[in-house]
């Protein structure tokens, strides 16, 4: 036996494979490696574990998100915000239009109209999820911090401006929730399955370099390390035809 015995072009590019086959593939082939093996063997065999949980945790997260809410779960919690502020600011609104003269509140509910909300009101209401919540917590910290939450507690009443707390405490869970499940929707999982695929020539290749070709013991434990690569492919090529999909391919490192 030889080192011809090893096709070697075999390795040199990884299998077709899903996000899926993948992290097993690479788990088992790290699982295999046999005893003895040199650094440059084990060091690889070790990238290969941290990349396939690197692709497992976007798995895991993508199918997480795939299981969340949507934006039209999200419009309740959206139009219990937006009425705490209408509340709050209409409240604001029909006291600063009581004569001064009787009620000298009505002049500090005008101040605090114009420095919170301004010209343009409450169309900070009409942005996107975050943008709107954004806006929203800029106001709430002005209430704190320049000290008018007193003035709006006594003028519009406490009720009104705890419920804009506790639903500004609920639109932010569900602007965050909605940003994550963006971000792991739109991972390109493709990355992953190329960065394993990587990993996976990386590896054969270290185990390749250990052949010496006047020792058969090396090319037996080369054939044994690489046994989980072969076992793959035979397993893919036996498929029904049109049994991997577009998808797959263009993940694919050969696809790249």
């Amino acid at each position: 036996m030889s080192q011809s015995s090893l096709d070697l072009a075999l390795y040199a590019r990884a299998p077709i494979m899903t996000l899926e086959g993948g992290i097993t593939l690479c788990r088992v082939l790290a699982e295999s490696c046999p005893a003895g093996m040199p650094s440059s063997v084990t060091k690889a065999a070790k990238r290969l574990v941290e990349t396939a949980e690197a692709a497992q945790v976007a798995h895991t997260a993508r199918k997480k998100a795939l299981g969340k809410g949507t934006d039209e779960d999200s419009r309740p919690i959206d139009r219990a915000g937006d009425n705490s502020w209408s509340a709050l600011r209409g409240r604001l609104q029909s006291y600063a239009m009581l004569p001064e003269a009787t009620y000298p509140d009505a002049r500090r509910a005008a101040q605090i109209l114009a420095e919170l909300f301004g010209e343009a009101g409450l169309l900070f209401l009409t942005e996107s999820y975050p943008e709107q919540y954004a806006i929203a917590e800029s106001v709430l910290r002005r209430i704190d911090g320049e000290h008018f939450a007193t003035d709006i507690e006594r003028i519009a009443g406490k009720e009104f401006l705890d419920n804009v707390r506790v639903q500004h405490v609920a639109y932010g869970k569900m602007v965050a929730g909605l940003l994550q499940r963006e971000t792991a929707l739109t991972q390109d999982l493709g990355a992953h399955v190329r960065a394993m695929g990587e990993e996976l020539v990386e590896y054969a290749t270290k185990v390749l370099a250990t052949v010496e070709r006047d020792e058969p013991a090396t090319i037996t434990r080369a054939r044994t390390a690489l046994r989980p690569i072969d076992a793959f492919r035979e397993a893919t090529q036996k498929r029904p035809s049109g049994g991997s999909t577009a998808a797959e391919a263009e993940g694919s490192p050969e696809n790249g």
